[in-house]
């Protein structure tokens, strides 16, 4: 067996230790942008999820070695001194002339004792249960990781998209302070009115809201990042990512399928469950079968430690059968068969689950890849509109009402661009889970 799979909690501990060792420079280095893979495998080594996960294997391994210490030898040894009297009459002696009461006398005993279960059909049924309950174990370490990736990946692109909202809404506030300007300058030329200027110092007081909300927001965002990556609050977060980076080649339902029936963890997890439930009926079923020991014991008998005595031993076999329990057999079986049926249905709508998953994870990455087309078509064309109402207010052919609500369009449109974009590689994200490789998943 391979050391890793014998200390899992060990490897994953001497990692996190490296990685706390280098996380003060890790944060603290504001020069150099933080890569989603960088967070992610900082992440499953420090995020605590991960390292219940991973000291979950170890307690399946610690509990199925218990399970197979009952089929191999027990070796012991046990010394005994007592002071002791006996009354022969419990012992069945009762004749004239002896005495009611015999002793006090010492009798000393040291002897080793060994035993060895040579038939436990049951028990070999409950340790192949166990090897299936590491296997679950181990499946249920890899689904965690995938959802601490995930969660990771998603909180990244959140960050990402708070910092371009802010640059949209310090964009949008800088545009309307222009236009307030523009809008002073051309009431004092006589060509517009006070209520033009009104409505430019509403617009500039409504995109000081926004950008505060904005700040708000990737406030927000940072400090859910930085909490799922283990990463010290107060410290400065420097993404280096990019919400409008290139999509990976485009796959087929078919192809999707295929990767996600190989890879997903949960699916490896339920199989191993399954094959320990259907264990467990096994060694259910297999109680009511005979059992074969060997056992035997060498050692000294005497009064005291120092006089010496003629060595004792023993040695022999027992089998036992059980005959009759109460129905407490027959019940443990059917709760046995039950566990398994309930599995059984559990696997099969999981492996209906995944399938849903990928199916709306492809339409909503080719959904969204639309919207991002559309909202960059909708935010030129509010560029196109401001400009035009702003040219016909700066020649005085009309008022300001047309270049307030084009800004307010540009606004909308930044926004839905940002968030267009964010959607779409929050999808992306979702689908590369849904296949299981959410761990592999890069901007």
């Amino acid at each position: 067996m391979k050391a890793e799979q014998l200390f899992p909690g060990l490897r994953a501990g001497l990692l996190a230790a490296a990685l706390l060792a280098g996380g003060p420079a890790l944060a603290q280095d504001s020069a150099a942008p933080l890569s989603l893979p960088e967070l992610v495998k900082r992440a499953l080594a420090l995020a605590p999820p991960q390292r219940i996960a991973e000291a979950s294997v170890g307690l399946a391994q610690a509990q199925r070695d218990s399970t197979r210490s009952g089929l191999l030898p027990q070796l012991g040894a046990g010394v005994q001194q007592t002071r002791q009297t006996t009354n022969p009459a419990t012992l069945g002696f009762e004749f004239p002339g002896l005495p009611s009461l015999i002793g006090p006398y010492s009798v000393f005993d040291a002897r080793l004792k060994l035993s060895q279960t040579v038939l436990d059909f049951a028990r070999h049924s409950e340790l192949a249960g166990a090897g299936y309950a590491v296997d679950a174990a181990r499946a249920e370490a890899a689904q965690s990781r995938e959802r601490i990736a995930t969660e990771v990946a998603l909180n990244y692109i959140q960050v990402l998209a708070g910092e371009q909202a802010v640059d949209a809404a310090r964009s949008d506030l800088a545009l309307a302070e222009d236009l307030l300007i523009l809008a002073r300058d051309q009431r004092q030329a006589g060509v517009a009115s006070g209520v033009d200027v009104a409505r430019a110092q509403t617009a500039v007081a409504q995109d000081r809201y926004a950008l505060s909300e904005a700040e708000t927001g990737i406030a927000r965002s940072r400090l859910q990042l930085q909490r799922a990556t283990v990463l010290p609050m107060d410290a400065p977060l420097q993404l280096g990512g990019r919400l409008d980076g290139v999509d990976g080649a485009a796959l087929t339902a078919g192809q999707a399928l295929e990767v996600a029936r190989a890879s997903r963890a949960e699916l490896a997890a339920i199989d191993a469950t399954l094959k320990q439930a259907d264990a467990e009926v096994h060694a259910a079923q297999r109680r009511s079968w005979p059992t074969l020991s060997l056992f035997a014991d060498y050692g000294q008998s005497s009064s005291t430690p120092v006089r010496s005595e003629e060595d004792t031993y023993r040695y022999g076999a027992s089998l036992e059968l059980p005959i009759y329990s109460g129905g407490a057999l027959r019940a443990g079986e059917d709760a046995a068969r039950l566990r398994l049926e309930q599995q059984r249905a559990q696997a099969e709508d999981l492996r209906r689950q995944v399938e849903q998953d990928v199916r709306l994870a492809l339409v909503t990455v080719d959904n969204t890849a639309e919207q991002v087309k559309a909202a960059v078509s909708a935010r030129d064309l509010a560029n196109r509109e401001l400009q035009l109402a702003r040219d016909r207010f700066l020649n005085g052919v009309a008022n300001n009402v047309d270049v307030v609500s084009a800004q307010a369009s540009l606004a909308r449109a930044r926004s839905q661009y940002i968030a267009a974009l964010a959607a779409h590689q929050q999808a992306r994200v979702n689908l590369a889970a849904a296949q299981g490789r959410a761990h592999e998943f890069a901007l």
